[in-house]
Parts: structure tokens; sequence; C-alpha cells
């Protein structure tokens, strides 16, 4: 059963969606699922990330710098780029309301699409595409700012 809810709430995040039950299977294999309640952190601002945090219910309050950055409902995906790279967290997240979140281990998610091409190459092709759209919408700040 717990295995089952773990597909359905991977399949609603905008990374995973579109991937066949068989691919969101494996992908569920990976997760350890917890809680935090309210007030307790989930992590610290330049931390290094263990992989990405999918927000399952709940949700989490978002801090750089000591300031708000954000609020994280249920379906968000923290930790994008810590799927595949060890990367240092950019916020400190902490939860506003009692929340259930997935962690998607980097090791075990790096050794499931070594033995999985299929979701490799999809995930490359996503995560390049969440990138470009990234970049996309920088150059459009920088060139707002620029107008000042």
């Amino acid at each position: 059963m717990a295995l089952s809810r773990d597909i359905e709430t991977i399949r609603r995040t905008e990374l995973f969606s579109g991937f066949s039950v068989d691919q969101l299977r494996l992908i569920a294999f990976t997760v350890t699922r917890f809680a935090r309640e309210t007030g307790q952190v989930l992590f610290e601002e330049d931390a290094e990330s263990l992989g990405a945090y999918l927000v399952a219910d709940g949700t989490l309050q978002l801090e750089a710098g000591g300031r708000s950055a954000g609020i994280a409902g249920a379906g968000s995906l923290l930790a994008e780029a810590a799927l595949i790279s060890p990367v240092p967290h950019r916020v400190r997240a902490i939860a506003a309301e009692p929340a259930d979140i997935l962690l998607i281990r980097r090791d075990q998610f790096l050794r499931l699409i070594e033995e999985y091409p299929d979701i490799a190459s999809e995930m490359d092709r996503r995560l390049r595409r969440n990138f470009a759209e990234m970049v996309s919408a920088l150059s459009a700040v920088k060139t707002r700012l620029s107008d000042f």
C-alpha cells in the first residue's frame, strides 16, 4: 500500500510526470519516507544534500540568509539537481505544519539510472529542459534589471 502511495506522489511531480508505472515503481523503491513536525528542520542552508526531497503532504517554510525564500507545499520537489550531483542546499527548510517527505537518495538514484538506461535518458532530457528554462528566466530578469 505504501509503495502505491509513493508512486502516485512521485507521478504528480513535473520532473517525473509521464514516466511509466514500471519506471515510477523503480524510483519509488529508492525513496525513504519520513515526517517532520511543525518547527522541525528538514535541512539547513549550505548543508550537502543527500538527494531530492519531495513534499508528499504538508508545507515547508524556506529561508535563505535568514530571510523568507518561499513555501514548498505538497508536490514540491526540492534539491532536484542533488539527484545527480552533490550540491549544497541553497535554502533552509522548516516544517510550517506537519509534513510527510520522500527523500530520493542520490546514491540509490544513480545506481538506478546506471541499471536502467531508459530512465537515465529521460531524466537527462528533463533536467536539461528544466535547466534551459531556468537560464531563460534568469536572462529575462537580467534584461529587466538592466532597464533600471
